[in-house]
């Protein structure tokens, strides 16, 4: 969650990075991500940030095609 955390601003951060720190494609990593989100997120987690962040997960899925 905290790479996620420091990416989600910048857009989820560079494929690259994702594949290095998790062993995954980015399709996959923001998957995950989007499913430990929802329907319930981390609990210290404000709900501003989760939507922020799903947003950001579900742009990535809809790039990776």
């Amino acid at each position: 969650m905290n790479f996620a955390l420091r990416w989600f601003p910048h857009g989820g951060g560079p494929a690259e990075e994702i594949v290095a720190a998790f062993g995954v494609e980015t399709g996959e990593f923001f998957r995950c991500l989007h499913a430990q989100l929802h329907p319930t997120p981390p609990t210290p987690l404000r709900p501003e940030i989760v939507e922020k962040m799903k947003a950001v997960a579900r742009l990535r899925l809809w790039v990776a095609g």
